[in-house]
């Protein structure tokens, strides 16, 4: 069990999940092409499994979204098909047929509203905080500013591999689907009217980047600009990576943070007892409450 065991005790449960490309390389770096695809293949994924998408952002070498998952399963398979997708498509726009990402992707389960606030204040601030661009606006891959903030749609593209599989003759252009990419509101401001909800997103964005200003010591004279990102080599690599562990939780509240991290301790326990007893044969126990089946065995276990 070296990998986190997948955790949600309550439906509909909010999470901040994060992925890296291998050794942190520039492969998800922007392009018009690029953009098109992940936003498809987000949008696809949507409409296949029960996830609520609020936020995101794509950087070149690693991506964060803050989204509502109606299950532990259904935020694994939403995972499975969008890291792999991902991988196949943006890996053939770069010519990378290793390894795509550099883990498991991190879900850190988001507690309350504080937290929700923070997590989408966090999505915001990305490509500014790390010296990129001026403000979100700018940054030329696919992020979630313009869509929240401006009402710009998010246009992408599907194309169905499987068809141009099974019928050779079918052309990459007959196989290919536009899509619309929707999100959705944080529950915490889901009684907002659209306009509100912009107004809200602006104002949060705002305090995003004059927060990342301040942590520059004072507000960046020199960003790296659009044109230096666009002409990265998608297989280079930063010279220094942060490798900082993902927390368990988010929450504004130390109190819940605790409780939290208990019940999980506690679920860890019944999860590997449950776990030793199968190994033994005993086939008729049931998973702890919020689990995941291992995989394979999700046919024969349900969580109890």
């Amino acid at each position: 069990m070296s990998r986190p065991l997948r955790y949600q005790p309550e439906e509909w449960s909010i999470f901040f999940v994060t992925g890296r490309c291998i050794q942190s390389r520039f492969l998800l770096r922007p392009s018009p092409r690029v953009n098109s695809l992940i936003v498809g293949v987000l949008a696809r994924a949507l409409e296949r499994f029960d996830i609520r998408l609020h936020g995101m952002c794509f950087l070149s070498n690693h991506y964060h979204l803050l989204l509502s998952s109606k299950n532990a399963a259904s935020l694994a398979s939403f995972m499975q098909y969008v890291g792999s997708n991902i991988a196949r498509e943006v890996g053939r726009q770069h010519s990378w047929k290793e390894k795509f990402w550099s883990r498991r992707y991190t879900a850190s389960m988001v507690l309350d509203e504080a937290a929700q606030i923070d997590r989408m204040k966090y999505i915001l601030s990305n490509s500014v905080k790390e010296g990129l661009v001026k403000h979100p606006r700018y940054w030329p891959g696919v992020h979630c500013y313009r869509n929240l903030a401006e009402g710009t749609p998010l246009h992408g593209v599907w194309i169905d591999r499987t068809s141009q599989h099974v019928h050779s003759a079918v052309s990459e252009s007959e196989a290919t689907t536009k899509l619309t990419l929707n999100l959705a509101q944080l529950p915490c401001y889901e009684a907002l009217g659209s306009y509100e909800y912009r107004a809200t997103m602006r104002a949060l964005a705002k305090e995003a980047v004059e927060d990342s200003r301040d942590s520059q010591d004072g507000s960046q004279s020199q960003y790296l600009g659009q044109k230096r990102i666009l002409n990265m080599d998608p297989h280079s690599k930063p010279k220094s990576i942060d490798k900082s562990p993902a927390p368990l939780c988010h929450s504004g509240c130390p109190r819940k943070y605790r409780a939290f991290v208990e019940s999980f301790r506690e679920f860890v326990s019944d999860y590997k007892h449950t776990y030793d007893r199968i190994l033994e044969g005993i086939l008729s126990v049931g998973l702890p409450h919020g689990s995941l089946p291992p995989t394979g065995w999700s046919v024969t276990f349900s969580s109890g």
